[in-house]
């Protein structure tokens, strides 16, 4: 509760949270409101064990393709061709139908595990702090 919200908006830049949830990225949730929309528990546990509860629009798929690799990552476009996969926040792959041995959807999201490890209680409220000026539209 007694977090400095200029200081959480560095740890938030800090552990790439930016490269994933700002602006009109496809591979993460907007946060705009997210204070008003969890509980400060309810969002913590999704910071900290990402793969519990994963909304549908960021469930991983994986493609294994015939040459033996396994693509992961949010299908942001499908064809009679292909899919186009997000594999991180920089990067999409191009996947042509003929090449796919099989795909699956996971449960898991690309958001990494243990994203606040080795930060100190401080930095939590910081960061908290700082997710509550994110307002929604038009607030």
């Amino acid at each position: 509760e007694k977090g400095d919200a200029k200081r959480g908006e560095v740890v938030f830049r800090n552990r790439s949270c930016a490269a994933c949830h700002s602006g009109g990225s496809r591979i993460g949730s907007d946060l705009n409101g997210v204070t008003n929309r969890f509980s400060r528990t309810d969002l913590f546990t999704a910071i900290v064990a990402p793969s519990r509860d994963v909304a549908p629009a960021f469930r991983v798929t994986n493609f294994d393709t015939k040459d033996g690799k396994r693509h992961s990552g949010i299908v942001v476009f499908e064809s009679a061709d292909g899919y186009i996969v997000q594999i991180s926040a920089t990067e999409t792959k191009r996947l042509a139908m003929g090449d796919i041995e099989a795909k699956s959807t996971s449960s898991k999201s690309l958001m990494p595990e243990q994203l606040l490890k080795d930060t100190k209680p401080e930095e939590w409220a910081d960061l908290y702090a700082y997710l509550q000026t994110l307002k929604g539209p038009g607030k």
